[in-house]
Order: structure tokens, then sequence, then C-alpha cells
């Protein structure tokens, strides 16, 4: 999907979606064609399993290079591209205007792809 995660949902007519992000993310119902070469990369939990990536992984997501954060994430301090260039609130300065970041530069690709095993439960 758009958002990065692997389709997990199906939308109101059928098409492949992602429940994570839909209405938060634009990209939750846009199918990526191709989709990205998982050859060689691997997935990890957030309890540090970890297994070959694949789509079919419970909430898998593409971290690659090309992916949604390797692009809008910033090595420097964490925080989304938005957060860099939009004021947040009419009075709140960006994290740039603020100091917290000297400015945006994208991580790149991830080492690892992500995924949930269940580790804490699935309810």
């Amino acid at each position: 999907m758009g958002c990065g995660h692997a389709a997990n949902a199906v939308d109101e007519n059928g098409r492949p979606a992602c429940a994570i992000c839909a209405g938060i993310n634009p990209g939750s119902d846009a199918l990526v064609i191709p989709p990205p070469d998982l050859t060689g990369r691997e997935a990890r939990c957030g309890c540090g399993r970890t297994e070959p990536s694949s789509t079919s992984l419970p909430f898998f997501e593409f971290r690659g290079e090309g992916s949604r954060l390797a692009l809008d994430r910033c090595k420097h301090c964490g925080y989304s591209l938005v957060a860099h260039t939009q004021k947040q609130t009419r009075t709140q300065k960006n994290v740039v205007e603020r100091g917290e970041c000297p400015g945006f530069e994208p991580t790149g690709a991830w080492e690892f792809d992500s995924f949930y095993d269940g580790c804490r439960g699935w309810d």
C-alpha cells in the first residue's frame, strides 16, 4: 500500500486497503505497483524477533529504499517532514523554528522492515 503496510483489509468496495492508516494516511488505499523487492530483507517485531520480510507477515511494513518512512522521517530529530515545514497551531512554531532540528534530512532505508508477531496479545 502507499502507506508502506501490506494490505491488511478491504474497503467498502472490496479493494485492498490498510486498516492501520485508514483515514490518517492518504496512501492507505493506494496499491503500489510494482511491489517493493523484499529479497534479502528481514522484518523485526518490537520484541526483537526477526523473520524474512514478507507481505504475509501480520502488520508488515516495508521500510527500505523509497518507503514512506525512508523518505518522510528526519535522521536528525525523528520527526516527519510536516513537523519541519508547517506550524502545528497558529502560535506554535515547527521544529526548525524552535531550534530542535537543523533541517529536514530523510533517514533513508532502514535496516529492518517491521511486523507484529502477537507478542503482546491480539486484543
